[in-house]
């Protein structure tokens, strides 16, 4: 009897461990999360992959804007969200670094990468912005979680600018069925050529 109980408790802990994000899991189809009560609004479609903003159930509150990946055979394969428009270095890197002690606290240390290239002309804290928008700075963070099922290929968080002067936080999800999905992309794509 405790072996029966310590195996259902094991597995409701690795359910939980492993939860997709803001309430999605990894493999569900466009219906099973319309069905979970998310608000979905389709943007994109072709023969595989659905593309949609998202209303999830359970947001974060310093994110603005949701997008689930479907892909026809393999269900949601990647989840995104942004965070609101900013157009400093100050409020950029303290929300990215509150986010990036959130995911740690429940990933472990990512690999980060905080750097601007050698001979940047954008190199000051005023040209911020402006030196991800030139690709002459990068700051991001990569977390992998493992090979248990359910859980992420990789987690990535990392800064976009739109413009010299706006830039948001981006978080992205993908599940280990994200290179699948791309393999079996390609291969339709080529049978048409």
């Amino acid at each position: 009897m405790k072996k029966i109980l310590l195996i259902a408790l094991f597995m409701v802990i690795s359910a939980m461990l492993f939860a997709g994000p803001f309430g999605m899991e990894y493999g569900w189809s466009l219906n099973e999360l319309e069905a979970s009560g998310a608000e979905v609004m389709v943007f994109n479609e072709d023969s595989r992959i659905t593309a949609c903003f998202i209303s999830p159930t359970k947001p974060h509150p310093d994110l603005d804007s949701y997008a689930a990946y479907i892909d026809s055979e393999y269900g949601i394969y990647m989840i995104r969200a942004i965070s609101e428009t900013l157009d400093n270095e100050y409020d950029l890197r303290e929300l990215y670094e509150r986010l990036k002690e959130q995911l740690s606290s429940v990933y472990g240390e990512p690999f980060e990468t905080d750097e601007i290239y050698p001979g940047s002309l954008w190199k000051y804290s005023w040209d911020f912005i402006r030196s991800i928008y030139y690709g002459e700075r990068i700051l991001a963070s990569t977390w992998y979680p493992g090979m248990a099922e359910g859980a992420a290929r990789d987690i990535s968080l990392y800064i976009n600018a739109y413009d010299e002067y706006s830039a948001s936080i981006t978080l992205e999800y993908t599940s280990q069925d994200y290179q699948a999905v791309w393999d079996a992309y390609n291969a339709s794509a080529t049978s048409v050529l």
